[in-house]
């Protein structure tokens, strides 16, 4: 048996005490329907011209804080405007890494691999693979 006497179950976000919180349907529903931008700009960051991606790696930087603030957001239910006037960018990304390590989502993941069927493993890994052949 682990204790987890040291686990933090609280952070700061701004002069706000917030819960880490345990990912239900509804709060992981509300993530995925949110987080398709971080997938496309990574798509996009692949399929762009090696001498082309400075220029688009700054510009996702700025979305990807943006993500952060809103993610931070979503599960805290603290409007993102307080964050962008009261919580610092490693506040956020603190309170994004204790829930994920909270509700175990890496071993979930795991789980889920085993779950999917091979069919759908090898679809998977043809996109993946014809990501390369674009890069190349």
């Amino acid at each position: 048996m682990v204790f987890n006497f040291f686990r933090k179950d609280r952070v700061q976000l701004g002069n706000k005490q917030v819960e880490i919180p345990k990912l239900t349907r509804a709060r992981l529903k509300k993530l995925t329907d949110h987080i398709g931008t971080i997938g496309e700009f990574l798509v996009k960051l692949f399929l762009t011209p090696e001498q082309d991606r400075a220029v688009f790696i700054v510009a996702a930087a700025d979305v990807t804080i943006d993500e952060i603030y809103e993610l931070t957001s979503l599960l805290s239910d603290i409007p993102v405007d307080y964050l962008d006037k009261h919580a610092g960018i490693a506040e956020c990304a603190e309170y994004l890494r204790l829930t994920w390590e909270k509700n175990d989502v890496n071993a979930a993941l795991g789980n889920l691999s085993g779950l999917i069927p091979p069919m759908a493993q090898q679809f998977v890994q043809s996109i993946l693979i014809r990501v390369e052949q674009a890069k190349e």
